[in-house]
């Protein structure tokens, strides 16, 4: 199995090509520090960095939504790529080919019509829509549907001698 999930940061812009099928592909970085401590005590912070591939309309998503600099959690394979350079020297490097991704940080602008855990576009409920406040808001949603869930369902009266178990 090659599977890899990384929450980190990303160090640069998803920059956008397409193929001649009309297909977009893009690249960006990612880092994630790793904190542990040496056996004698002393803290180590160690940062990794990663070329992250997307391809279709995920690519085109992140270029709108992901800016350098964006927390961003991702899943995706690894894909080890060598080639020589111009001093024909052998060169390698481990890629991560994305598969799913989900936004981390606080939404922004440009990210309030966005569903983070879907990636379709659907519409979020707002407190204010063009700055006019949003009747049908509520902060807490689960909560509300769970007061609405139990509303109109009747009580019954069963004497406990009735029941078979």
């Amino acid at each position: 199995m090659n599977n890899v999930q990384i929450i980190g940061t990303m160090t640069k812009d998803c920059e956008i090509k397409y193929l001649p099928s009309g297909s977009a592909i893009g690249g960006f970085g990612i880092a994630y520090n790793e904190r542990y401590k040496k056996q004698d005590g002393t803290p180590v912070e160690k940062a990794h960095f990663f070329d992250v591939t997307v391809i279709g309309k995920k690519a085109e998503t992140l270029s709108n939504y992901f800016k350098k600099g964006s927390r961003i959690g991702i899943t995706g394979s690894l894909d080890f790529q060598s080639w020589k350079d111009q001093q024909d020297n052998n060169r390698s490097k481990v890629c991560i080919k994305l598969n799913d991704f989900t936004f981390i940080d606080k939404k922004s602008d440009n990210q309030s019509n966005y569903n983070e855990n879907r990636g379709n576009g659907a519409p979020q409920q707002n407190a204010y829509n063009n700055g006019v406040p949003n009747e049908n808001y509520d902060p807490n949603p689960k909560q509300g549907m769970k007061q609405q869930q139990y509303q109109n369902v009747p009580t019954i009266d069963i004497d406990e001698d009735e029941i078979p178990f």
